[in-house]
């Protein structure tokens, strides 16, 4: 038996893979944003997800993102939202970005480690680096997640005032109209 209430009709389902990691990203964000938790755990949860998950740890990302929000009493949910930074689409970006920055950081040339990897020579290549890559990519990360703690903070604040402002006109009687007790 198909649920079929559960789907979205055919005209509604995004066209192509832009519009679908457009939706992912905007559920995401409603979904960190409505979590009812002080902004300070909700970004810290968000900014531990984003560093593990530009961090090279491939699938253990969000397993670990878990426990040391659960182990810090930061946001789970924010965690586990934060470590889908890193997919398909960004991950090429960040390894390269990653590997460029280290190379400048080392003062190596990168185009001579490509050249190695290019050429077949992955050993030497690997050895090579793995320190530069790593270099970079801490600073990526470390970057990356100071963006998103500051991102989120501010987003799940916004948030929190607007419904507090709203809950509160909404307690308001109407002018000229006084409430019952």
């Amino acid at each position: 038996m198909r649920i079929h209430w559960l789907r979205r009709p055919r005209h509604a389902r995004p066209k192509n893979l832009w519009q679908r990691l457009g939706r992912l990203a905007k559920l995401l964000y409603v979904y960190v944003v409505r979590i009812n938790a002080s902004p300070h755990q909700v970004a810290s949860g968000v900014a531990v997800g984003v560093w593990l998950g530009v961090f090279p740890t491939f699938f253990l990302a969000a397993p670990v993102a878990y426990v040391l929000a659960w182990v810090f009493r930061f946001n789970k949910a924010g965690a586990l939202a934060g470590t889908a930074v890193m997919n398909p689409v960004t991950s090429p970006f960040f390894w390269a970005a990653s590997a460029v920055l280290g190379a400048a950081l080392t003062g190596t040339d990168w185009q001579v480690i490509y050249a190695q990897i290019r050429y077949e020579r992955y050993v030497w290549a690997l050895s090579r680096t793995t320190y530069i890559y790593f270099i970079g990519n801490i600073i990526m990360a470390t970057t990356a997640a100071a963006l998103a703690y500051v991102a989120a903070y501010f987003a799940v604040r916004g948030r929190q005032r607007r419904r507090r402002a709203k809950r509160a006109a909404e307690a308001m009687p109407a002018p000229g109209r006084e409430r019952k007790c």
